[in-house]
């Protein structure tokens, strides 16, 4: 397999690099907590408490929402180790995948719970899902970049997606990671809105889309995450999607 080149993608946060570099830098980032919560701003800490109580509120009120977006948060941090990516990259692709459909809280149960076909109108609804997640994201300090990434994790390739079209590289690469993962769960997950299908069926879709719809090279490194690694997650009860919950709980802890 062809190696693969990661793009310079800053991490969510420098706090633990620059305490090991900068005698105080703990002092000062408790101190820049008390300032914050004194002016009733919001922290980094805090920003992640409240992702994770919305993300509890969307597994409440639509469980396979909740479920998907964890197993593609899993499966994306997996392509991203496979592709290379630092311990920092990992931690902004698994937190822009917990939270692509976050913006989902603006479907009607009636699309959301749907078993038909949606119209065109209730289709365009659902389109807009990826910007209102970023714009959900974007208002806490630390996420901006996370947010671009949700923004545009239905971009395709060959500039057929959405919200805004983007081609090839223009799209970023953590956006082009979730997308891989996003798509194969789609197919996978015990409670896909589409024809379920097996792993070996959804990878062969996915390298029928690669170059595409999706980045080929990302579809090339899942392919070992999923028949080289065995990676998976169960749809079956909630103890996968807590562990994800678990997993971005011990980002906030480094």
């Amino acid at each position: 397999m062809r190696a693969y080149v990661t793009p310079n993608v800053a991490p969510m946060s420098s706090a633990v690099a620059s305490a090991r570099t900068h005698p105080g830098a703990a002092l000062r980032r408790r101190s820049s907590s008390y300032v914050a919560r004194e002016r009733g701003e919001i922290d980094e800490a805090g920003a992640r408490r409240l992702l994770n109580a919305l993300l509890r509120s969307l597994s409440l009120r639509d469980r396979m929402t909740a479920l998907h977006s964890a197993a593609v948060a899993r499966y994306a941090r997996e392509l991203a180790m496979v592709a290379g990516a630092s311990a920092g990259q990992q931690r902004v692709v698994h937190t822009a995948a917990l939270l692509h459909d976050i913006g989902k809280f603006i479907l009607p149960d009636s699309i959301l719970q749907s078993k038909r076909p949606l119209s065109m109108q209730e289709w365009e609804l659902v389109k807009r899902h990826p910007a209102v997640s970023a714009e959900i994201v974007a208002h806490l300090p630390g996420y901006q970049q996370v947010a671009q990434a949700i923004r545009h994790h239905h971009e395709r390739i060959d500039g057929a997606g959405y919200p805004d079209g983007l081609r090839g590289n223009k799209i970023p690469w953590i956006s082009r990671v979730i997308s891989v993962a996003d798509t194969y769960d789609a197919m996978t997950g015990r409670d896909s809105y589409s024809r379920l299908r097996s792993a070996d069926d959804a990878v062969a879709e996915l390298q029928r889309v690669a170059g595409t719809q999706l980045d080929a090279r990302l579809v090339e490194g899942f392919v070992v995450v999923v028949e080289t690694r065995g990676m998976a997650f169960s749809h079956a009860d909630d103890a996968d999607f807590e562990s994800e919950l678990a997993v971005e709980h011990s980002f906030a802890a480094d």
